[in-house]
């Protein structure tokens, strides 16, 4: 049966060829791509193959791809993808212009400066058109006049693009709806992959042209695939392919991640500068290594025509992939080739993330948020155990950010979205989750944040920056702990701490902002290579309605002198400093007892080293912690790595003296022999100082009111203004930087 005798004719109203050559992105440039690589007999070919009754090309400017085809087959015509502009403004929209000749096309691109006069142009020549992707920002962004204008002068748009998300379709279909008008399908595609997977359908006719009067007079309905991200990357993958090659050489990290972010800087205006950032072995050794990592031993090319092929199938093959090799970099030693393990084991996910990205981002478009609260997401790795910030980011979720809405989004349990992880790594007993990278996209990409929060260079802080980068989300992290000082005591190798701080410098580097606890953190965190510009004041509160001295509840007399630690039982936290002062200490008075509250891989060795003289609690939760503190007699603050050091604020709200070594937090919370007992790091200074309170009622007493009256002076309302100030500062910057580009 001939074609033509069918009771319906499709054809595929929106796809491209060669003929689209020079691409209009200036990373697509710089990486040697062009605009499409599917030769125009390849593109008829693979749309016959699918079932299209007629064939066209759709080529952005030009119809020397379609006039090839038109001249070789009758069931071919002559189309374009025509841009065309508000006059005099900098909004342009995209137009589908179908079965013209070459005196129209040459007459149309005269016209393409005001959108009316091609409007008028088309209708009086009967040509039939569509609006393209009406929702898509070819250039400024459409404001509901231009829209509604569009709609009276284009009755027919195009409400099923192959190329964008189902999400992404529907504003356009809804309005054709409501408005009254006709609605078209095409694959948009640009890498000889999806052509004939969406199209227009039509009652049957004896040709092309009795096919589109059938669309000018509203007889057809859009049918067939829409996009996704997956889609999205597997496009740009069948380009490279078709365009550079395979290479086998070992990408470069920061490459690839300047791909992705210029991907989707350039995405929407469909422009940008050449550069001199990126180059095709970029590109080239990128797409080596994914067709590598996923294990594609098939052309990817052949693949994805298949008839067989779905983008889904091959996306979950990509993820498995990499989940498979973040497991094995978990389950690897913690040395200095982890960094290099890691990213190559991101590759098979990483064409992924920009497409969720931009998908995420155009969908954020579609929605009005006038009047609401901004909305922050604080990622954060290894919140399961009890310490400081734990602790900190529990207030933020109870007090809440004035003017903000917060989401605080790990691997862990009891936060407000939960990553899937498919790894965990033991960090000195602290177990933290590794999410995929598809995860972190998938979580932040939605488009629900104007704002991202990192707190720390694990797993899920490492994804969050580069997504937030990657999507121009304003970046924000605060600086916790001296983790290059963790690394050299974890290691005792000094190249260890340089290691880290390499790695600190390259992640609070990418923040827009980096909170700082402390005057302390304040030139660590220059140490960094991070100018004082960008730094600003985060400082934490305290609860004194739940730390009170009224909850003081000791278990023993007079005859015993407690002595308090509260947190990680861990090398970094000066464990070992405190147990020596503690021994030297008790040695001078043997009233002294050591009380620990937390847990950590330093407990065991504690408890055989102090035996009958040392009390374990573990981790303590809801008012058994507050009840331990106002328990104790004195609290000792051995760590040297801490920028603030929460647990000095609630000994001194719960009426404990307290004594710290001058470093670090310390010095930011006490005033020496006011409030508190500052010494040397060394045990002999430790040890005096706790030997001398524990002789002198009166002293811990003086001591004690100075840290209480301190501690209430510090309150996590005030604290939380701080945070809220450092976050509208980074977006009030990038709002300021948006508008001037």
């Amino acid at each position: 049966m001939r074609e033509q005798e069918t009771t319906t004719n499709r054809v595929d109203l929106h796809c491209h060829s060669t003929a689209s050559a020079v691409s209009k992105l200036g990373v697509s440039r710089a990486l040697g791509l062009p605009e499409c690589a599917t030769p125009p007999e390849e593109a008829y070919e693979l749309a016959k193959r699918r079932g299209m009754t007629y064939v066209t090309l759709t080529d952005h400017d030009t119809i020397d791809g379609a006039v090839e085809l038109a001249e070789r087959y009758e069931d071919a015509f002559v189309s374009e993808e025509l841009t065309a502009r508000f006059k005099n403004a900098d909004q342009a929209v995209h137009i589908c212009v179908w079965g013209i000749t070459p005196a129209h096309h040459e007459q149309l691109q005269a016209l393409a400066g005001d959108v009316e006069d091609v409007a008028a142009y088309l209708d009086e020549n009967e040509i039939a058109c569509a609006l393209a992707h009406p929702f898509f920002h070819v250039g400024a962004p459409l404001e509901p006049w231009h829209r509604r204008r569009l709609a009276e002068i284009f009755p027919i748009w195009e409400t099923r693009n192959g190329a964008r998300a189902r999400e992404l379709n529907a504003p356009a279909a809804i309005y054709i709806d409501t408005h009254g008008g006709t609605g078209t399908g095409g694959s948009d595609d640009h890498a000889g992959v999806d052509i004939g997977r969406t199209y227009t359908e039509t009652p049957a006719a004896e040709d092309w042209r009795g096919f589109l009067a059938h669309v000018r007079s509203g007889r057809c309905e859009a049918r067939g695939d829409q996009g996704s991200a997956a889609k999205w990357a597997h496009a740009a993958l069948a380009i490279a392919v078709r365009t550079l090659g395979r290479s086998t050489a070992e990408p470069d990290p920061s490459a690839v991640l300047r791909m992705a972010e210029r991907v989707l800087t350039e995405g929407e205006v469909r422009s940008g500068a050449l550069g001199t950032d990126l180059a095709p072995d970029d590109a080239r050794s990128l797409v080596g290594a994914w067709i590598d990592s996923v294990g594609l031993e098939e052309d990817p090319i052949a693949l994805m025509q298949s008839g067989a092929f779905t983008h889904g199938d091959l996306a979950r093959r990509a993820r498995r992939a990499h989940e498979k090799r973040l497991r094995e970099v978990a389950q690897g030693p913690m040395d200095a080739t982890m960094p290099a393990r890691i990213f190559a084991a991101c590759i098979p996910a990483v064409p992924y993330a920009p497409a969720a990205a931009f998908l995420g981002r155009e969908k954020a478009k579609l929605v009005t948020r006038e009047g609401e609260p901004r909305r922050v997401a604080i990622v954060a790795d290894g919140i399961g155990g009890t310490h400081g910030v734990t602790r900190t980011l529990e207030q933020v979720r109870e007090h809440g950010v004035p003017g903000f809405e917060v989401e605080l989004i790990g691997t862990d349990r009891g936060v407000d979205r939960r990553l899937d992880s498919v790894a965990e790594v033991d960090l000195g007993g602290l177990d933290v989750g590794v999410p995929s990278l598809p995860a972190v996209v998938e979580t932040l990409a939605e488009g629900r944040y104007d704002a991202v929060h990192v707190t720390a260079p694990g797993p899920a802080g490492i994804a969050a920056v580069m997504v937030a980068k990657a999507m121009e989300l304003p970046l924000i992290g605060s600086y916790h702990s001296e983790l290059s000082s963790y690394a050299a005591l974890r290691t005792g190798d000094p190249s260890a701490e340089l290691a880290m701080k390499v790695v600190l410098g390259m992640f609070y580097g990418r923040c827009d902002r980096v909170l700082s606890p402390s005057a302390v953190s304040d030139a660590a965190i220059a140490d960094l290579g991070i100018g004082a510009a960008r730094v600003r004041r985060w400082d934490r509160g305290v609860d004194t309605t739940r730390f009170d001295p009224a909850l003081r509840h000791p278990t023993h007399g007079p005859e015993r002198v407690d002595v308090l630690y509260a947190g990680r039982l861990a090398a970094e936290k000066g464990v070992d400093l405190l147990a020596e002062a503690f021994e030297r200490a008790r040695a001078a008075d043997d009233r002294l007892h050591l009380v620990l509250a937390g847990g950590g891989p330093a407990e065991g060795e504690l408890r055989t080293r102090l035996g009958e003289h040392v009390t374990c609690l573990g981790w303590l939760e809801g008012d058994a912690l507050p009840r331990a503190y106002a328990s104790a007699d004195l609290f000792c603050f051995a760590s040297q790595t801490d920028t603030f050091g929460q647990v000095i604020l609630e000994a001194q709200a719960s009426g404990l003296p307290v004594v710290a070594v001058n470093r670090g937090g310390p010095l930011e919370l006490i005033q020496d022999g006011r409030t508190g007992v500052l010494c040397e790091p060394e045990a002999d200074a430790l040890a005096e100082a706790l030997a001398g309170l524990a002789r002198s009622r009166r002293m811990r007493d003086r001591l004690a009111r100075g840290g209480l009256l301190a501690a209430r002076g510090r309150t996590w309302a005030r604290s939380m203004e701080r945070l809220g100030e450092g976050w509208a500062g980074a977006l009030d910057e990038s709002t300021v930087s948006r508008r001037a580009a």
